[in-house]
């Protein structure tokens, strides 16, 4: 809180400038405008005109004096309260940055974690794959529906003789995979196709297990059981390995699984690691945060949703219906995940200050050549000219101000952990029987140049730089960070890829299907205007498409923009191998997200 009074002097130089100020406004019969006397025009308007004009011309500079004065630094808008207009008294109610001691942070001590791959693990993975990849057939016979069936609905629910919600048809469950409610997965299983039930399922008040709307009511459900499909399980052989993977054999199925756990966990157990490893510095450490900063952090967090929906052509206002919630009470749910990642930010950096972590130009330079370094190899030993000038065109873009500061960020976050990491595990590592990516076979490493057609220039991560990228982003998730920004290198192989593109589209390269252009897809005008209702980006090149979803989505000047996804397949895109994981997961949970619409249905919906 600070109390600022204007001094006489002060005061009185304001007054002149207040009265100039007014004056040129002031309309005075018998005189020209501006040119009344300073008496005159007091007796017209009071003399309250001119202290109020005074104040509100010295009041932000004696504010912005006295936080100089007493060195402080707001982090919010002040509140002012005026005690005095003559000379102006007023206190000032500022936010400021808050006092932080950091503890004995050097005392800290944790044990590393152990990142082994059990055979079970893969075993696991590779029993989910043969289950979403195996086809739905008819069973052999008529039979009821059992454990593992995938069964088509038509049901109603009413309370009394109102309907609950509105009937739905043709829903599709798994049974044992999909939640259902346990009495209405019972009468399914023993039900025959083609056949109707009507039913009441009572709800206890006290049962946490179901949507509140439902707590409390008994329902009458009417199911229709329309049909039953079973999996035809697909054999585990090469054939299996090749389709689901582009695997040689079911032994190298096994062993790629295996080096994606085995980074998962690897990555899983640094984080872990350094998360521990901060919760204890903040244990011994002191740091109130003004609610202000809170504050704007969560409004922060709300605009990058908001941001993020809108890309994906959600209204806000849709997606809190959907969720049940207000913006309060949203903003209220981000309120303490905001304060953990202000918190743990703030205690960084001043553990960075005590540690004297800075990267220097010399840093960067040496982390660009070793961005680019297996292409350097590749281009000295084949004498590539498209080589060289592909490397020289990375070079050229990792000189710009943007790149470098990703470059500069990483690689600060990285020299921080990696100390806090020596510091807490004495020097042991914060993980044991942890993933170390194979040397490249001569072939491998003479095959790096960046291509067009491979997998570099489709935005893929081989397993060392996936395993890098995590490493990267360990205290971003660690700090809180719900996702991950695409570090650096993603971005400018993304942003070196469109030139390539643009060219590709300039010699005749087809875009998409001639008769549903304007419907299912429309050619790009060579910048990063996203038309309207066409978000998915393509690359005529790469034949890779990016959702909104996609880290590099934002990087990516797309010369064919599609309605859909599924336009884009149609006309040949594929996603990068990096996303298509993420999007088999979604199919394989569509029952799931179907049936959580339906909330007299799904017992956790």
């Amino acid at each position: 809180m600070l109390d600022i009074t204007a001094d006489d002097d002060e005061f009185a130089q304001a007054m002149k400038v207040a009265y100039r100020k007014v004056s040129k406004d002031a309309q005075v019969p018998g005189f020209r405008k501006g040119k009344a006397p300073r008496h005159i025009i007091e007796r017209m308007y009071g003399h309250d005109v001119f202290v109020r004009e005074a104040a509100d011309e010295i009041m932000e500079k004696l504010y912005r004096d006295a936080l100089k004065q007493e060195d402080l630094t707001p982090v919010g808008d002040p509140e002012v309260e005026i005690k005095e207009l003559e000379p102006i008294n007023f206190v000032v109610t500022v936010p400021v940055y808050p006092e932080l001691t950091l503890g004995d942070y050097a005392g800290v001590r944790v044990e590393p974690e152990d990142a082994s791959v059990e055979e079970s693990e893969v075993q696991e993975v590779i029993d989910r794959l043969q289950r979403s990849q195996s086809p739905w057939v008819d069973p052999k016979e008529p039979r009821p529906a059992k454990d593992g069936d995938q069964v088509t609905v038509d049901y109603e629910v009413k309370e009394g003789d109102t309907a609950f919600q509105e009937p739905v048809t043709d829903a599709v469950f798994v049974l044992g995979e999909t939640n259902l409610l346990a009495p209405l997965r019972e009468k399914i299983e023993s039900m025959q196709v083609g056949e109707t039930d009507t039913f009441d399922i009572p709800f206890a008040e006290d049962d946490e297990s179901v949507d509140p709307t439902v707590r409390g009511k008994t329902l009458t459900y009417t199911v229709t059981l329309k049909s039953i499909k079973e999996r035809d399980i697909l054999p585990l052989d090469d054939e299996f390995a090749k389709t689901v993977a582009d695997a040689e054999s079911m032994d190298d199925l096994r062993q790629q699984i295996r080096d994606d756990i085995h980074q998962g966990k690897t990555n899983d157990a640094r984080t872990k690691v350094l998360n521990q490893i901060i919760e204890e510095i903040g244990k011994v450490s002191t740091l109130d945060l003004p609610e202000a900063m809170i504050h704007d952090e969560v409004h922060h967090q709300l605009e990058h949703l908001k941001q993020d929906l809108a890309r994906n052509g959600t209204p806000f206002e849709g997606y809190l219906a959907m969720q049940g919630k207000t913006e309060e009470s949203l903003h209220d749910e981000l309120w303490p995940e905001s304060e953990k990642r202000l918190r743990n930010s703030m205690l960084m950096q001043e553990v960075a200050k005590q540690e004297s972590i800075e990267v220097s130009d010399e840093d960067l330079d040496a982390e660009v050549e070793r961005l680019i370094g297996a292409n350097s190899g590749a281009a000295a030993a084949g004498d590539d000219d498209e080589a060289n000038a592909q490397i020289q065109r990375m070079r050229d873009i990792y000189k710009s101000d943007y790149f470098r500061d990703m470059l500069r960020n990483e690689l600060f976050e990285r020299k921080l952990t990696d100390r806090l990491i020596e510091i807490a595990t004495e020097g042991r590592g914060a993980v044991v029987n942890g993933y170390v990516a194979p040397e490249p076979s001569d072939d491998e490493a003479a095959s790096g140049v960046i291509d067009v057609e491979g997998e570099v220039a489709d935005n893929e991560e081989t397993a060392t730089e996936a395993a890098e990228d995590a490493a990267d982003h360990t205290f971003a998730e660690a700090a809180g960070e719900a996702e991950p920004e695409p570090s650096a290198e993603e971005a400018a192989e993304a942003f070196e890829n469109e030139p390539k593109a643009r060219a590709a589209k300039k010699g005749g390269k087809e875009l998409g299907p001639a008769e549903s252009e304007g419907s299912d897809w429309v050619a790009g005008d060579g910048t990063n205007t996203i038309p309207a209702g066409f978000p998915i980006k393509g690359n005529a090149s790469s034949r890779i498409y990016h959702t909104p979803d996609s880290p590099f989505y934002e990087a990516t000047i797309a010369e064919v923009y599609f309605a859909t996804p599924e336009a884009a397949e149609v006309a040949g895109y594929r996603l990068p191998k990096s996303m298509q994981a993420a999007a088999e997961d979604a199919v394989e949970s569509a029952a799931d997200a179907a049936q959580a619409a339906a909330k007299a249905i799904d017992p956790e919906s």
